[in-house]
């Protein structure tokens, strides 16, 4: 009688796939775990991509270089763009410089006949003697190219009125006597003179008198001031040396008067 197939299977009949089980769940037991592989994959692909961003920066550099390197290369070439030029303007100055014939030194020019009269006029030093000949008597003084007039030592000065002209007394004191010489001399004009040393302008008349300095005589004005704090008894201003004398600053008393014949008795 055959066995019927409905119904449950023996139990020895599920033996065979318990036992499989077991051994497919002890041999999973065994497997070693998955994350720390899983760990070790992550690292390697964070060092690449640090690589991968250092090459990346090299490489910027490395353009920005070549760039700096071309900007030399320009200048360079465009510095060198001249050069035919110039070696062209430099051939053709020493090519000038061969043909230019040599210069011949002049020969030294002949002293003028005229040189020491200076077209005929007076050379004077910077400091002379003049003759006055009002006082028939010699003057020390200081040639000033900067005084616009010449002005005289005078002391004791004293206007008054004659024959209803201005006139002026004055003293004059004598050069090697020290005697005071008086002098009378009509007024020629008023003159106001700034002094750097005061705020008001001083009153000073102004008088003609006959002078001689080396050969040149003439009529000439003076203005009339207290000199005795200077030096000199006489400066001799542009009114005198102008169209007639020339100075020479470097030297002293290089012009000695020549005093007139005194008129005959």
């Amino acid at each position: 009688m055959r066995p019927s197939h409905s119904g449950k299977q023996p139990a020895r009949s599920r033996l065979p796939w318990v036992v499989v089980l077991l051994t497919l769940t002890t041999a999973c037991a065994q497997l070693p775990p998955v994350e720390p592989e899983r760990q070790g994959v992550s690292e390697r692909i964070d060092r690449l991509a640090e690589e991968l961003a250092g090459l990346s920066t090299g490489l910027e550099a490395a353009r920005e270089e070549q760039q700096a390197l071309a900007g030399n290369v320009a200048t360079l070439q465009a510095s060198l763009a001249g050069v035919p030029a110039m070696l062209e303007a430099m051939e053709k100055s020493v090519a000038a410089e061969q043909t230019t014939p040599a210069l011949v030194p002049a020969s030294a020019c002949e002293p003028a006949e005229n040189a020491d009269g200076l077209e005929g006029k007076q050379l004077v030093g910077r400091r002379e003697d003049v003759w006055v000949e009002d006082l028939q008597l010699a003057l020390p003084a200081r040639i000033d190219t900067g005084a616009e007039t010449a002005s005289l030592d005078a002391r004791n000065i004293r206007e008054f009125e004659r024959d209803g002209d201005e006139w002026v007394r004055f003293d004059i004191v004598h050069p090697e006597t020290g005697e005071p010489l008086t002098l009378e001399r009509p007024v020629a004009r008023v003159v106001r003179i700034l002094q750097s040393t005061s705020e008001e302008a001083e009153r000073r008349a102004v008088i003609e008198l006959g002078i001689v300095l080396g050969e040149v005589r003439q009529m000439a004005e003076f203005t009339l001031s207290d000199r005795s704090h200077l030096d000199f008894q006489m400066l001799v201003g542009r009114n005198i040396l102008k169209d007639l004398m020339v100075v020479d600053v470097g030297q002293s008393n290089i012009a000695p008067y020549r005093a007139p014949e005194p008129p005959a008795q």
